[in-house]
């Protein structure tokens, strides 16, 4: 098995959930909301093929995504879960919730890109393609603002994001700690609207970012008609739930698991 970097927070004999980030993060990002699902839950986060401190080797595929954390989940010695996904994490999550039912017990979607802008989507790909730092970790946060559309988001989560993911190299360049390609790829991804959406049978919270432009109103009106079992909570902020309204989204995924325990 690829060894990926797993992170675990919570007593292993409580119900697990899985969280899968958002394309260009982490797995540390879900630790305060993981944090905050405490004592109910065992939470567990890893950082994707791509990502982080795992392997960078392709493919960057959704099927190789879902076979990783088919991978992961045995290593854990986890028969089911529930899942989080965060952006490209839910599109992740979705795919694989439709795959393998009968190991997930709900997903919980982080405004989730069903259907984003297609020329935005390459748009991004192609900045991955070409390449690109940061002068210093001041304008890495800037720049980070702007291109999440960040509306609430306190400066000291960015500079724990920074930290955390950003690293310099010899030419005194600042870049995140991820692969270009597979950020590339993950965009070109998110530009095909995602069709499986009817196949998820499983309980469903669906967290939508207000002023989010990767899922417009639209977009969650038809994830509410094609989702079986979907609870939409509307969060302030933009597309990044976990940055712009933290508070809110833990307590929403809080509820929303609380009440999948107990029925």
């Amino acid at each position: 098995m690829t060894a990926f970097r797993i992170l675990r927070w919570g007593p292993d004999d409580l119900p697990p959930v899985t969280c899968l980030h958002d394309v260009r993060g982490h797995a540390r990002r879900f630790e305060r909301l993981a944090r905050m699902l405490e004592p109910g839950r065992h939470v567990l986060a890893y950082d994707l093929r791509g990502h982080g401190r795992s392997p960078w080797s392709g493919p960057h595929t959704v099927h190789q995504h879902a076979d990783d954390l088919d991978d992961v989940l045995d290593a854990c010695d986890i028969d089911q879960t529930g899942l989080i996904g965060e952006g490209f994490g839910a599109r992740v999550a979705i795919a694989y919730a439709a795959r393998r039912q009968e190991r997930i017990t709900s997903l919980t979607l982080l405004d989730p890109p069903v259907a984003p802008p297609p020329a935005e989507m390459y748009a991004r790909a192609r900045r991955e393609r070409d390449g690109g730092g940061y002068e210093s970790v001041d304008a890495a946060i800037e720049r980070r603002r702007q291109e999440d559309g960040l509306e609430h988001t306190p400066r000291a989560l960015l500079e724990e994001e920074m930290a955390e993911h950003l690293v310099a190299d010899e030419d005194g360049q600042f870049r995140y700690r991820y692969s270009r390609a597979a950020a590339q790829a993950s965009y070109e991804l998110m530009a095909v609207s995602e069709g499986g959406l009817k196949d998820v049978l499983c309980p469903t919270l669906l967290v939508h970012g207000e002023e989010s432009t990767l899922l417009p109103l639209a977009d969650v009106e038809r994830a509410t008609d094609e989702l079986r079992r979907v609870r939409v909570e509307t969060v302030p902020g933009g597309h990044v739930v976990l940055w712009d309204a933290l508070a809110e989204t833990s307590a929403h995924t809080r509820s929303f698991l609380v009440a999948r325990k107990t029925a």
